[in-house]
This record gives structure tokens, sequence and C-alpha cells, in this order.
């Protein structure tokens, strides 16, 4: 039987990455059932030698992006949780600031920005943990050499984004780096010809099905994501234990109740399918229906139960470009004995057959409530770790940038710019100096490569 090749982080630090023991990650819903709030410290910072045009310009808008309404921040993550959770504004005026840093714009060093921001806040009577748990720190993109429109802890309570000179920010990398907070790292793929996922190798690109794989703020996060946090309630992820067949309803969806996600068991992986659907009930001005362009019944696996770096698996061959055309029809294991096979899928439902062991699902309809599932667990989470490259991802570039970057080769549906990040750790650490520069620094290179090895 062949071994599934595991996730390798690569560490990559020229400076000496700090570690100071962060706190948990917020439940991702309250225990009684009230939607969980995450406390954000909005910071509009200066520097020494630039400055932004017009703070108060940046402040409205930050107010809008940030909190103002469903089609905020606020109100995606309200959206995609289904209410379990939330960011809510930790101050009375919902952004703070300007506040000028005793710090140049460049070299880019997001340690030392973070630390000087969290300290003119506390001077101005904020205190971390005490008035809020997270802080997203915004900075002029002018003449910036970050080469990255966001960061973000991955996980942790840390968001950098650069802002452009019409004081707004890229709303693709502040949903991209508050995912990176939430644990969730780059969303890659992995060529499955004709779905043998014996013969599966690393693909070019990233999935294009959340808004960690280039799929920008249009898309909903995947499942395995969802899992992770325990977004997918009442039943709506289950964990297969026998063969059966199941009707999916859409990831997204404005109704009630449902199965969404099946959790399937492949050795000591995962495999997670979902089916995705155009939600009309989640509208963006700029992005139109929540998935409006993700159709299909789609897979992942989640290397060792991994869900929080899970990788689509796609059966065609080429770079994927987030449309219809990675959706799967069959899926064979052979070597875990495990098939899947889409029998209809469209017009907001798919049923969809798992055979497990070898022994063939029963084709009967319903048999999937003959006691066949369980509730997959929430992956639990705490402390903090570092941001990682957001090359070649949607958050990429400079807010503002006078000249546009080349497209990179491997950009899928939407580029996945320099904004998220692995976790930044909890930056007022002692050693504050020393922490891991992240400007142009890769602290983590999140790279899978191929699954299956002799």
């Amino acid at each position: 039987m062949n071994q599934r090749a595991r996730t390798r982080i690569a560490t990559v630090a020229a400076t000496t990455a700090v570690f100071a023991a962060g706190a948990a990650i917020p439940a991702a819903h309250a225990a009684d059932g009230t939607p969980a709030k995450n406390r954000v410290l909005v910071v509009v910072v200066d520097f020494k030698d630039v400055k932004h045009s017009d703070a108060e310009a940046v402040k409205e808008n930050a107010r809008k992006e940030y909190f103002g309404g469903s089609q905020s921040i606020a109100g995606y993550y309200t959206k995609v949780s289904q209410g379990a959770f939330t960011y809510v504004p930790a101050a009375e005026d919902e952004v703070v600031g300007p506040y000028e840093l005793d710090l140049p714009q460049n070299p880019c060093d997001a340690g030392a920005v973070r630390s000087a921001a969290a300290k003119a806040a506390e001077a101005d009577g904020y205190t971390a943990d005490e008035d809020y748990d997270s802080i997203s720190v915004l900075q002029p993109g002018a003449g910036s050499d970050c080469g990255w429109a966001g960061l973000g802890s991955v996980p942790g309570p840390n968001t950098w984004l650069q802002v452009g000179e019409d004081g707004k920010t890229s709303k693709a990398a502040m949903v991209h780096e508050f995912g990176h907070n939430q644990g969730f790292g780059h969303h890659e793929r992995d060529e499955c010809p004709d779905g043998n996922l014996d013969g599966c190798t690393t693909g070019e690109g990233y999935s294009g099905k959340t808004p960690m794989g280039g799929g920008g703020p249009g898309v909903g996060f995947a499942a395995p994501e969802l899992i992770s946090r325990g977004w997918l309630p009442g039943g709506q992820a289950v964990t297969v234990q026998k063969s059966a067949d199941f009707t999916l309803s859409p990831l997204y969806s404005g109704e009630a109740g449902g199965v969404r996600a099946l959790d399937i068991p492949l050795g000591k992986d995962r495999l997670v399918v979902e089916y995705r659907h155009e939600d009309p009930t989640y509208t963006d001005d700029d992005d139109g229906n929540l998935d409006a362009a993700v159709e299909g019944v789609y897979a992942y696996l989640a290397p060792e139960g991994d869900y929080n770096h899970s990788r689509l698996l796609d059966p065609t061959p080429g770079e994927g470009e987030g449309a219809k055309d990675d959706a799967i029809t069959t899926l064979t294991d052979k070597g875990s004995k495990v098939e899947v096979e889409v029998g209809r899928s469209g017009d907001g439902s798919a049923t969809v057959s798992v055979s497990l062991d070898g022994v063939p699902a029963p084709g009967t309809a319903g048999s999937a409530k003959q006691g066949n599932t369980a509730a997959p667990a929430p992956k639990a989470q705490g402390g903090e770790g570092d941001p990682v490259s957001e090359k070649g991802t949607d958050a990429d570039a400079p807010a503002a940038q006078e000249q546009p970057k080349p497209k990179p080769e491997h950009a899928g549906a939407q580029d996945l710019a320099e904004t998220g990040g692995s976790s930044t750790t909890p930056l007022i650490a002692a050693a504050g100096a020393a922490l891991a520069a992240v400007g142009g620094v890769c602290l983590y290179a999140l790279r899978r490569r191929g699954r299956r090895s002799a």
C-alpha cells in the first residue's frame, strides 16, 4: 500500500522568530449557542516619513468595510458561520487613530509596526485582552516596500492591511487575512486524473473554492474549513461510517438543515465532499451572489485530519480556474477501498454514493439515515503563529503601487495576494525587536508536495 505524503511546512526566516505564549483562539461559538464575538481594535497608523493623505476618509471607509452591514467583514463572517461567529468593534468609535509611530515606513517590519501600534493604543486606553481580542493595523500603502496588501497571523489576533491613496483597502485581502486568523492556511490543489486518488500529484495554482485559495470574497470557505471551526452545525456535516447514499444540500443556503458535507475516512487522512451552489440570500455589490461562480460537487484531502490545510482534489488535467472544470463525478482510492460517485448534481442538490471497505453503497434513497453517520468534531485551536508569505495570493501586492506587477504564473481564478499569513505571534514579547519581520520575508512556506510515494 502506498504511503500518502504529508504536509511539509518549511520554515524560511531571515530573522529569529520569537514565539510568545498566546491566548487561545475564541471558540467557534459560545457554549449557550449565542454567536461568539471577536472584539477587533482597528488602528490607523502613520509613520515618521509617510502619513495617510486623509486619515478621516480612511477611518470612514474602515468603519464600513469592517462593521458596516452584511457586506462588511463582520457580515461576511456572520454569514459563512451561520451566525455562530462575528467580529465587533472594540472601540466606541469603531476605528482609532491615526497614531504616529516612531518608525519609518521602510524597511517593512510588520512585527515592529504591530508592537508600536499596540503600545500607542494602550497609551490611548486600549489594553490587549481586557479591551480587545484582535488588532487590525491600517497603514499607508504609498511608497511601501512591504510587497503585500495584507498579512494575518495563522492563527491569532493580528492583521495588517495597506491602504490605497483612495483611502480604501482590498476586501479580498481583508477576508483572506481574517481567514488566516481563524487558522486557515493557503488553499492549494492536487491533480488526480480521472478521479484516481492513487495517482494524485501537486497541482499549480490555488483551488478557487475559498478566499484562502484565490476565490476572493465572492465565495464562501470550503467545507473542511467550516468543519474545523464547527460552522456546520445540526448534522450539516457528517462522518461517514458505513457505505451509504446521500442527498447533499448546498454548502451555503438561506434554508436551514440538510446534509452539506461528508467527512470520509481515507486511511490516516480525511476525504471531505461538498456540494456548492449559488446562494441568492447573500449578495455583495462587487461580487454578486455568494458562490455564483461555483457549482458542483467538490472533494478535498485533509492530511491526517488537518482540515485547516486541506487541498482541492482536481480530477481534470491542467491548471484549475475555479469554475466547474474541477467538480468531481467519481473518486476512487484502491488502497483505502473508498469510492465516491456523484449520481446527480445541479438545481440546488446532489446525490452522492459512498462505498467504504469495498462494500457498495446500498443504492437506496435515504440509506444515510440508517445510523451510518456521526458528526465530525471541530478542530481545537490555540496559541499564535506567524504570518506566511502572500506571494501569488489575493494579498500579493501593495494596495497602492505605481506600476502593476506581472500576473503570477500560477494565479488561479483570482490572484491570492500577499494578504494572508501565518499567525504572527504576539508581537509584544519582551524580545519584540527579535520578532520575525514579516514585510517581504517568508516566515512559512506552506506547500504540499506529491501525495503519493512508492
